[in-house]
């Protein structure tokens, strides 16, 4: 019987595939740092709540500090994807896409709402500055390609995606987790782009 149910066990432990173990290191590191925050977070116990070695860890992320970084770079990832789609999507006028940026990136922060806090504005969470830079870098293509096509009124891109990027935190920090703010924080952004849409791109 025993070797029976060996046969047919599913791979686990040093079987998992590459990916898999990786995830599974990552959700244990968002785990921890929810329940107990930066401070109490090592390693030590990343390894045992994923289940493996600490050595296992090693493998895949240097030190604690990495595995915030990865979790900073999966969070801007889900802000960053979305609205890159749109800036390439064909048919859409530059409002549009600056609102399809704002939404995407208020879920983002919404339906991980604990998580982007502690990763974001607590003491410890300050690796991973790359991500944020390619998210406001992509808001910054945004807004200059808008102003070209005569769509908003931005003379200085750079500038005014810095007092976006301040002003969306704001809202999205200090408003309680499911709240829809999306609407308004649209509203805001096109007010200070002056965004005028001429039909479509």
């Amino acid at each position: 019987m025993p070797a029976e149910r060996s046969a047919t066990a599913q791979p686990t432990g040093r079987f998992q595939p590459p990916d898999v173990r990786r995830r599974q290191i990552l959700d244990a590191t968002a785990g921890l740092l929810l329940d107990d925050g930066y401070e109490a977070l090592t390693v030590s116990k990343v390894a045992a709540r994923a289940g493996v070695a600490k050595g296992t860890v090693y493998l895949y992320f240097d030190s604690k500090q990495e595995l915030l970084a990865a979790l900073q770079a999966e969070m801007w990832d889900r802000m960053l994807q979305q609205p890159a789609a749109l800036l390439a999507q064909p048919g859409l006028t530059w409002t549009e896409r600056l609102d399809g940026l704002v939404a995407a990136w208020i879920a983002a922060e919404q339906d991980h709402h604990e998580l982007y806090h502690r990763l974001f504005h607590e003491p410890g969470g300050a690796a991973g500055e790359e991500p944020m830079t390619a998210a406001r870098d992509l808001l910054v293509t945004l807004l200059a390609e808008g102003h070209r096509a005569g769509e908003f009124d931005v003379p200085d891109p750079e500038l005014t995606a810095d007092f976006l990027t301040h002003a969306y935190t704001g809202p999205c920090h200090h408003t309680k987790t499911g709240a829809d703010i999306t609407t308004a924080v649209q509203a805001l952004f096109r007010r200070v782009v002056a965004a005028h849409p001429t039909g479509h791109a």
